[in-house]
């Protein structure tokens, strides 16, 4: 999409996953720019920000003068005639599995002639996905619990994680047997009623607000399902669940030790 091989020195990052993983190989000196959800790690408050993740201010970006532009497929695609007509190249990444996540850590890490340092987070991230793997494997199929990530909600219906999204493959790696797996697609919305049929035995979610999950407990509707009556539902850090840099491996671990620890 609009890239050669010329290594980025200005580079504008709009995912915080992206911003992670810049910083991880060490090119933060290149990083001119990140967005108002880019906060991993600490030394990235330090940078300029371009606003919205999905929604950049783009007269704050062009102020920056970036020759690259980094960010997602899901949301960013409008952005690549925009600013390739300004002479900026755009690479967008869409991570659908943990895999697809470090091999694009390879990819944007030849793209920008920093190989070896990608080749070591890569593989010492690899030698941990390698141990959970054993772990998992020694886990009997039936004796692996159902999970289901729930993203937003109202009265009436849920966004879940579906087989198409990184989550989702996520919690296959922890050791979860995902409700979801008939729905083929990435974040599906689905009525409550489905919810209580599946009726997994652990719930998570994300988020920073405290109250949430003694809310739900005491929520008549939630208290219907398995995973509230045993104390099986989680609020975890939107930095570990919602991103594909190199803490997705943090969040397929704490998933495990979540479920069998």
């Amino acid at each position: 999409m609009g890239i050669d091989q010329t290594p980025g020195s200005r580079i504008v990052s709009l995912t915080p996953s992206i911003t992670e993983l810049l910083f991880a190989l060490g090119m933060d000196d290149r990083v001119v720019g990140v967005t108002d959800s880019c906060d991993y790690p600490a030394a990235v408050s330090k940078k300029p920000h371009v606003l919205c993740w999905f929604e950049p201010d783009l007269e704050k970006l062009m102020a920056l003068k970036p020759d690259t532009v980094l960010g997602s497929e899901t949301a960013h695609l409008h952005l690549i005639t925009v600013l390739e007509k300004k002479g900026i190249q755009v690479l967008l990444i869409n991570p659908q599995t943990v895999d697809q996540a470090l091999q694009t850590m390879i990819d944007l890490s030849d793209r920008f002639g920093v190989s070896a340092e990608a080749e070591a987070l890569v593989e010492g991230l690899q030698n941990r996905l390698n141990l959970l793997d054993e772990k998992v494997g020694s886990i009997a199929p039936e004796k692996r619990l159902t999970v289901s990530r729930v993203l937003e909600w109202d009265d009436d219906s849920f966004y879940v994680a579906g087989p198409l999204s990184f989550q989702y493959d996520v919690i296959a790696r922890g050791g979860g047997i995902n409700v979801t797996g008939a729905l083929k697609t990435d974040y599906p919305r689905v009525p409550f009623a489905q919810l209580f049929d599946w009726n997994p035995e652990m719930i998570f979610i994300c988020g920073y607000d405290t109250h949430l999950i003694p809310r739900l407990i005491q929520d008549q509707k939630w208290r219907r399902l398995n995973a509230v009556q045993s104390g099986r539902i989680y609020q975890f850090h939107c930095g570990l669940t919602c991103r594909t840099g190199p803490r997705i491996v943090d969040m397929a671990e704490l998933l495990f030790q979540t479920l069998y620890g």
